[in-house]
C-alpha cells in the first residue's frame, strides 16, 4: 500500500473527527496490510483469509497455522471391471479393474465440480485418492486401488494449507473460495 494512500486516509480520519459528534470506528487492513503495515492499524483490522490460516504469499502462509480440516468418511467400497462407469453421465469408464470408495461430500456441499475427472484428490489413510468421474451433487467416488482403507475410514477432503493451495489451484482459483464455498449442509464441529 502506497504512503500516499495512507496518508489520504489519515487525512480522510481527521475531517471526520472534526466534523462528527461522535468517534467513528476507523479501517483499513485486512490480512496482508495486518502483516505489513502495522502503523495503519487504527480502530480495528479484517483478519478474512487470515482467520482460516492463509496470507497473500508463501511466506506468510507458512507462518499461520491452518484452524480446520475438512473431513468426511466412506460410504462404500465398489470394485469396478474394465470397462465399467463412474458417475454421473458415466464420465469415467474404468480403464482396468480398480477399486473405489465412495464419499457422501459433493457440489451442494461447496466441492467444485472442477476437481472431478482425476483432477483433485482426498487422503486416505494419509495417501492421496484421485476423483474419478464427475463430482455428484451429494457424492464423489476416488480411487483406492492401492489404498488399505475400509468403508468408515476418515477422508481428509481439504487436510492442510498445501492441499488447499493445489486444489485451488487445479480449479483455477484461490484458497478463499474453496474455504468459503463449503455449505451449511456440511457440519462444523469446534474442539
Amino acid at each position: 500500500m502506497p504512503s500516499s494512500n495512507r496518508k489520504s486516509f489519515k487525512s480522510f480520519i481527521s475531517q471526520c473527527e472534526k466534523q462528527l459528534i461522535y468517534k467513528p470506528i476507523f479501517h483499513l487492513l485486512n490480512t496482508s496490510g495486518v502483516i505489513n503495515y502495522n502503523e495503519a492499524q487504527f480502530d480495528m483490522v479484517r483478519i478474512g483469509i487470515g482467520l482460516y490460516g492463509f496470507g497473500n504469499d508463501d511466506k506468510i502462509t507458512a507462518q499461520l497455522k491452518l484452524v480446520g480440516v475438512l473431513k468426511s468418511k466412506i460410504s462404500q467400497i465398489h470394485h469396478l471391471k474394465a470397462g465399467d462407469s463412474v458417475g454421473y453421465n458415466r464420465a469415467y469408464f474404468a480403464k482396468a479393474d480398480l477399486t473405489t470408495a465412495t464419499i457422501p461430500i459433493g457440489h451442494a456441499d461447496g466441492i467444485s465440480r472442477q476437481l472431478g475427472n482425476g483432477k483433485g484428490y482426498v487422503y486416505i489413510n494419509n495417501q492421496k485418492a484421485f476423483i474419478v468421474g464427475n463430482v455428484c451433487m451429494d457424492m464423489l467416488m476416488v480411487n483406492v486401488t492401492n489404498i488399505d482403507c475400509a468403508e468408515g475410514d476418515v477422508v481428509l477432503v481439504f487436510k492442510n494449507q498445501q492441499h488447499i493451495e493445489d486444489l485451488a489451484q487445479i480449479q483455477g482459483s484461490i484458497p478463499y473460495e474453496l474455504l468459503t464455498a463449503i455449505s451449511q449442509r456440511v457440519d462444523r464441529i469446534i474442539s
